[in-house]
């Protein structure tokens, strides 16, 4: 297990100004990575994902006292990404990473994420319905069927644990477009 203190620190600073999601940037090798850390989902999620032309994304599970497994399940696509070459005195450990995250990671809240670039970022690890559809327009209220497991982790992912599971035990879903246009975010607060 690896404890990530800058995190804590983070965290403490995001409640402070009443926050619970928030995006900083983060550089290993020269190889840079954008970071979303959700505290409003248990356990917290940080995600990190890499740029250029083939992005992945590395989805840590973030667990009581800010630990983490001393894992990530795509090792190969990060070692590539960082250009790590095979070295027979110095093997590359996911431990190795994360001191050097948890040495960058800024101490205070730096900004709050779009719900869109969670939304790109999360569907990558989780199953969620439409991906494509990533502009909010409403809440539906299900009379004959119920709100599908997919459509619940989008809610989730967007809105955090609350709003999940209200949602789940009103038979509310989520309603989401593709196009830009059909946004409307005044709805959001006018559902329950």
């Amino acid at each position: 297990m690896f404890k990530f203190t800058a995190l804590q620190n983070l965290h403490r600073d995001m409640k402070v100004q009443n926050e619970t999601r928030t995006i900083f940037s983060f550089e290993f090798n020269k190889r840079p990575f954008s970071c979303i850390f959700l505290t409003d989902i248990v356990p917290y999620e940080l995600y990190l994902t890499s740029l250029g032309d083939s992005p992945f994304v590395i989805k840590l599970e973030i667990k009581n006292g800010y630990v983490v497994e001393n894992f990530i399940d795509n090792y190969k696509d990060l070692v590539r990404y960082l250009g790590i070459k095979f070295d027979p005195n110095y093997t590359f450990k996911p431990v190795d990473f994360f001191k050097a995250l948890n040495n960058n990671i800024p101490r205070v809240f730096m900004g709050r994420p779009d719900y869109k670039d969670i939304l790109r970022t999360v569907s990558a690890k989780k199953d969620i319905e439409d991906v494509n559809k990533i502009y909010f327009c409403g809440w539906k209220q299900n009379n004959i069927r119920y709100v599908t497991k997919q459509n619940i982790e989008k809610t989730r992912a967007v809105f955090g644990d609350q709003q999940a599971e209200l949602c789940k035990s009103r038979n509310i879903s989520s309603c989401w477009t593709d196009k830009a246009k059909d946004e409307d975010l005044s709805k959001i607060n006018k559902k329950l």
